[in-house]
């Protein structure tokens, strides 16, 4: 029986495989992380949001024009059965100062962070263009609010950040 000798380097390919293999392994390690971590936010439809981008400048310069503001606020009164519970109070003012009276308010309450907590609020009209809704938010922190209205046509839309303790 005769013993050969390996080759000089006969391990050089070795090398190879296991840089191979740690990049494998780094690479799914952070696609586990990535993966594992998402909230799942993401824009829905953003081709059709990419190709409507025209209109919605020419929304937006028109909103401009009519010199709305709205005031928005939070004001909580949690419970034990409505942990985080408040009132989400609004106030429409026209260019001239005027309290703008007798809208429909569409608004959803959207969590920034994680998917599936959206609620729609039911705002009612008050007097001198104020605008309430009583609401118990699935979470406590930071939440958006989208709210859009018609008057006289026009579509104003406006987005406001409330926090919730």
């Amino acid at each position: 029986m005769s013993k050969t000798k390996r080759q000089d380097g006969w391990w050089y390919p070795w090398i190879f495989v296991a840089a191979f293999g740690v990049i494998i392994i780094v690479n799914g390690f952070m696609a586990y992380i990535a993966s594992s971590t998402w909230t799942g936010l993401e824009t829905e439809k953003a081709f059709k949001v990419g190709q409507n981008f025209n209109a919605r400048l020419a929304q937006k310069s028109a909103q401009a024009a009519m010199g709305w503001k709205v005031g928005l606020q939070f004001k909580s009164f949690a419970t034990p059965d409505k942990p985080h519970g408040g009132q989400v109070q609004m106030r429409f003012i026209d260019a001239k100062g005027v309290d703008i009276e007798g809208l429909k308010i569409t608004a959803i309450a959207k969590r920034p962070t994680h998917e599936g907590y959206d609620r729609v609020i039911e705002f009612t009209d008050r007097t001198e263009g104020r605008y309430i809704a009583i609401t118990n938010l699935p979470l406590a922190g930071i939440w958006d609010i989208h709210l859009e209205t018609r008057f006289n046509g026009q579509l104003f839309k406006a987005e406001h950040r409330i926090q919730v303790p």
